[in-house]
């Protein structure tokens, strides 16, 4: 009796194992809007562009710079990965015009010193010219503090902020 009491209370515990969703659990985001995200707060952070109403000051784009760094590494550890394989740099470059990540993707092989052929360079130069950088960024810059990352960052910026108390 007391065998078929323990495999009952085994059985229900096993039964009890499915995962739960996790509600707090971290919302994916595309490479471009990280990218642009960035590189926008690189800009107000180095004085390049005013701030905006969400990024009021230089310290704030330091901290969300801080908070959005985890998320750019990964796109760009990704992207990196990429660049060993031409069909995955072609694909980058006829998608970044889309993305805006064009003058990033163009960065990125240039850092890494990726020879692209002349066909591949000119349609890279041609569609960095159509989407230029600031077209991009004024557009980043005018739906950043509605969109969903900034909510997002701004809830975890206090786990990269400084404490000033300590020593």
């Amino acid at each position: 009796m007391f065998q078929h009491i323990i495999l009952a209370f085994i059985f229900c515990s096993c039964s009890m194992l499915d995962t739960q969703p996790k509600p707090n659990a971290t919302k994916d985001f595309s490479r471009g809007e990280i990218i642009l995200s960035t590189q926008l707060l690189n800009k107000i952070f180095d004085l390049e562009m005013a701030p905006i109403s969400c990024i009021p000051d230089v310290d704030e784009a330091s901290l969300l710079l801080r908070t959005i760094n985890p998320r750019m590494e990964v796109v760009q550890d990704d992207l990196e990965a990429m660049l060993d394989n031409e069909a995955e740099i072609k694909a980058l470059i006829e998608d970044c015009d889309q993305n805006c990540t064009c003058s990033f993707i163009d960065e990125l092989l240039r850092e890494n010193q990726v020879y692209l052929d002349k066909s591949t360079r000119e349609k890279l130069n041609t569609k960095h010219k159509q989407k230029d950088l600031n077209s991009c960024l004024n557009y980043v810059k005018e739906t950043f503090c509605d969109s969903e990352l900034f909510k997002e960052l701004s809830n975890e910026k206090s786990n990269f902020s400084f404490d000033e108390e300590s020593p």
